[in-house]
């Protein structure tokens, strides 16, 4: 019986490749069908070949989630557990390891097997966002494989629907950002990555990725004037306009790199010759370190909360809505395509005002001694 289904299998693929062949040759049918069948008819070849054409396309962050996927994939077909270090092991070592050993095709991906899966990351502690991005990240290639790829296999997303969990976005106060402004320390690496989240705070929520491409070209006028490096794809780039407050002058003066250059980047965060892939690491190492400073900062100053670089757009976002700026303002100072997004993006902080303001009154109430 399974060889029968084995057979109608390779029939019905050789049969799609025909029909998509304008002018058919036994060359070109060759090739397609075995690169095909090398490539996509499992998972494990599948996924790296559509890691390998997002790192071509300089969709880095979108690459390291998918490879991301791909080793708990492996790591649950296996029972191996699989560390790379993407700076020292080169993506060779990588490959031969993720393609080893048995096969997995889209055929054995079922609603129970992504149960199971499931299962096995939630046992490994595995936080509810990140299983709902792994299992999106199968339903991505899913689609790839039947859509464009010809793989003949039962749809299994019909019957199972991947988790969704929105990360806490932690907002500070305006006094909370004020403790963090002006923390004294002499630690050079603490002044340096807490200028750079309050680089982030004062440029209209900037994201670090767009702080550490700025260069001295981007100044124009006592403006930051820019285009997100997350919307440059997009058909229509629109150009933001960040004034440069004396703050922000005074960060620009103390860390730039005066004196090298027009075009040369503001900050020593990036080189020039340093393609996409090593800017991509660099920027993914600044975050790291920003997270690992303010956070110690944030604890000397007695905030409790689980601070990191994004906090410095959730804040400056909140606060700007507190004091009354209206949400096209706020739409366009953060880049936002719609102003939907931003009113999705603004309710998303909704839950904890509220905590906040209920545990205000509380606190007056019970101050009081009315209770």
């Amino acid at each position: 019986m399974e060889g029968a289904f084995e057979y109608k299998r390779i029939v019905d693929e050789a049969t799609c490749i025909i029909n998509d062949i304008p002018v058919f040759s036994f060359g070109l049918f060759e090739e397609q069908y075995f690169n095909k069948a090398a490539t996509w008819d499992n998972v494990f070849s599948a996924m790296w070949h559509h890691i390998q054409d997002l790192k071509k396309e300089e969709r880095f962050g979108y690459a390291s989630s998918f490879e991301s996927t791909l080793r708990a994939i492996k790591e649950f077909q296996t029972g191996k557990t699989y560390s790379f270090n993407h700076r020292k092991d080169k993506v060779d070592q990588r490959e031969k390891e993720y393609l080893s050993g048995k096969p997995l095709r889209f055929v054995d991906i079922t609603a129970t097997w992504l149960k199971n899966f499931e299962r096995r990351l939630k046992d490994n502690h595995k936080s509810t966002t990140t299983i709902g991005i792994y299992t999106r990240n199968i339903r991505v290639l899913f689609n790839l494989a039947l859509k464009q790829h010809k793989v003949k296999a039962k749809y299994p997303f019909n019957d199972y629907t991947p988790k969704s969990a929105s990360r806490r976005k932690i907002a500070l106060s305006a006094h909370q950002i004020s403790l963090i402004a002006n923390y004294q320390t002499e630690h050079p690496m603490q002044q340096f990555y807490r200028d750079i989240f309050m680089f982030s705070f004062l440029g209209n929520g900037m994201n670090l990725s767009d702080i550490a491409r700025l260069r001295y070209s981007n100044i124009k006028e006592g403006e930051l004037c820019f285009v997100r490096q997350k919307t440059k794809e997009k058909d229509v780039e629109e150009t933001l306009h960040v004034p440069i407050t004396k703050t922000l002058q005074a960060i620009i003066d103390r860390h730039g790199k005066r004196a090298v250059g027009f075009d040369a980047y503001v900050f020593p965060i990036l080189r020039n010759e340093w393609d996409e892939a090593r800017k991509y690491m660099e920027i993914k190492q600044l975050t790291k370190q920003v997270n690992k400073y303010i956070r110690q900062i944030a604890l000397a100053v007695g905030i409790k909360d689980k601070i990191s670089s994004y906090s410095a757009r959730h804040s400056w976002a909140t606060i700007a809505k507190n004091s009354g700026a209206s949400t096209e303002y706020i739409k366009e100072s953060l880049g936002h395509s719609t102003v939907n997004v931003t009113e999705r993006y603004l309710k998303s902080f909704e839950k904890s005002n509220r905590k906040e303001h209920a545990e205000k009154m509380e606190n007056m109430v019970l101050k009081k001694g009315m209770i």
